[in-house]
C-alpha cells in the first residue's frame, strides 16, 4: 500500500514561502506558486527573491504585463539588482518594446559594467531593432574580446554590409 501524500507544509517565513512556491513550480503547480509568493511577499514586500520568482513565473504564464510590473516593483527597490534589469529588458525585446529594452539593458550594465554578456545583448539590439551599426559596433567587438561567437558572427554581418 503506498503511503499516504505528504501533506503541504505551512510556511512561516518569506524564505520558506518562496521555497514552497519552488517546489510546487517544479510539480506544475503554478497558479499555487503564485499564490505561494504572494504570501511570501504578504509578509515582507520588499523580500527580492520572492519578487524575482514571481516575475519569472509570470513571464512563463504569459502574463508579460504582470511579469513587467513585478520586475518594476523589484528594480524600483533596487535599481542595481541586474538580474531584474537584465531579464527585463529580454521580456521587453520579446514584446518588441525594443526603447525600453534598451534603457533596461543601460541599468543593467550601470550596475555591471563589466557584465560582457549585457554588452553582446546590448549590441545586437542595437544592431538588429535599431539599425545602428556604429553605437552596435564598440559593444559587439568588447563582447567577441571576451568569446561571444555570437558578436563575431554580428561583427563579420557588418563587415559584409559596409
Amino acid at each position: 500500500m503506498p503511503a499516504p501524500p505528504t501533506p503541504d507544509p505551512t510556511p512561516a517565513t518569506p524564505a520558506e514561502w518562496v521555497a514552497f512556491a519552488v517546489r510546487l513550480r517544479r510539480e506544475e503547480r503554478n497558479f499555487s506558486a503564485l499564490a505561494a509568493l504572494d504570501q511570501a511577499l504578504a509578509l515582507d514586500a520588499a523580500y527580492e527573491p520572492a519578487w524575482m520568482a514571481k516575475a519569472l513565473l509570470l513571464e512563463d504564464l504569459e502574463r508579460y504585463e504582470d511579469a513587467l510590473a513585478a520586475y518594476e516593483t523589484l528594480l524600483t527597490a533596487q535599481p542595481a539588482h541586474v538580474a531584474a534589469a537584465s531579464n527585463r529588458a529580454g521580456l521587453l525585446l520579446r514584446l518588441e518594446r525594443f526603447p525600453e529594452a534598451l534603457a533596461s539593458l543601460d541599468q543593467a550594465l550601470a550596475a555591471d559594467p563589466q557584465n560582457d554578456l549585457l554588452a553582446l545583448n546590448k549590441g545586437l539590439l542595437l544592431w538588429q531593432a535599431f539599425d545602428d551599426a556604429a553605437a552596435a559596433r564598440p559593444w559587439l567587438e568588447r563582447a567577441a574580446a571576451a568569446g561571444f561567437p555570437e558578436a563575431a558572427q554580428a561583427l563579420a554581418a557588418l563587415a559584409a554590409d559596409h
